[in-house]
């Protein structure tokens, strides 16, 4: 069983697309059809169902793609073993969801970068989902996220900060007037909002719901930037992470409503898979987050 074999499947199942796979990794398309054939002969079974232009798993497939898995990272690992210093080197993949790589990223991996180097860093964005999947599917070292539920067993937390959520508006926004404010006084006003799936999206609409607000939804959008430049022309509030709009805040961009209710915190995750191989430059990234972060970092 060859292991280039194994790793084209890997893609293949990452992609969900064999030409994709195959650009990828810079072969023909025959090609990893070509090793894909030899995979199935090789087992004696069927990995991926065809049905029309797409694909997807097998049951054995699935089975054979966690041993797949496993083989990948004792290789790895292997190779970590033969370098002689052990020092450092190679790629450092992280995948986070797109507020944090914008806000907190650049800080964490700033000073370990002028530290290592040798090591070059891989980013990838993404939902909670997708970052988490990317990990356990060993496309990841870390995952870099927020939510309000911890990450599950299969996962190793390496830092964790809690991040307030908070109600933003423009400096001139008519409710900064008010004291005493309440979520009931919010009935009235524009909220700028995030996507359905956002877990803090699903926080406001609950704790909304709770005041018997329906909210007066001007603009839904997945990008956190937009969502700060529209509250910053005063068109509406919106409730955000305190961590996404530090910057803004110290500028007066964007103010805080002091709400007279308490408002729920979410937690930031730095997380790798269990079963993962800790290469010598994931381990000297987890002394650093502890060194210089600790459990809050200064930013």
């Amino acid at each position: 069983m060859e292991y280039r074999n194994l790793i084209s499947f890997r893609k293949i199942v990452e992609l969900q697309s064999f030409s994709k796979a195959a650009e990828a990794l810079g072969y023909a398309q025959s090609t990893v059809t070509t090793q894909m054939k030899q995979l199935e002969e090789e087992l004696g079974i069927r990995l991926f169902d065809r049905i029309g232009n797409r694909i997807a798993l097998t049951n054995a497939g699935t089975t054979f793609l966690n041993y797949t898995n496993q083989i990948i990272s004792l290789t790895d690992r292997a190779k970590e073993a033969l370098i002689e210093d052990n020092l450092p080197s190679g790629i450092l993949k992280i995948a986070g969801i797109n507020s944090l790589c914008v806000s907190l990223l650049p800080e964490i991996i700033k000073g370990y970068s002028e530290e290592y180097r040798e090591v070059k860093l891989e980013t990838t964005t993404g939902a909670i989902k997708d970052v988490l999947t990317c990990v356990r599917n060993g496309n990841a070292d870390f995952a870099l996220y927020m939510d309000f539920e911890g990450p599950t067993e299969e996962f190793v937390t390496v830092y964790k900060e809690e991040n307030p959520l908070l109600f933003l508006c423009a400096p001139d926004n008519t409710l900064r007037k008010k004291k005493n404010l309440m979520l009931k006084d919010l009935k009235e006003t524009n909220f700028i909002v995030t996507e359905h799936n956002c877990s803090y999206r699903k926080k406001l609409m609950q704790l909304l719901g709770q005041n018997n607000i329906e909210p007066n939804i001007y603009l839904e959008t997945g990008n956190t930037e937009i969502i700060k430049k529209f509250v910053e022309t005063d068109i509406g509030i919106t409730m955000l992470p305190e961590l996404s709009v530090r910057e803004e805040m110290q500028e007066q961009k964007l103010m805080k409503l002091e709400i007279t209710e308490q408002l729920p915190k979410t937690n930031i995750y730095v997380v790798y898979h269990k079963n993962k191989w800790v290469t010598s430059a994931m381990r000297e990234f987890i002394k650093y987050l502890d060194i210089h972060f600790g459990k809050t970092p200064s930013y």
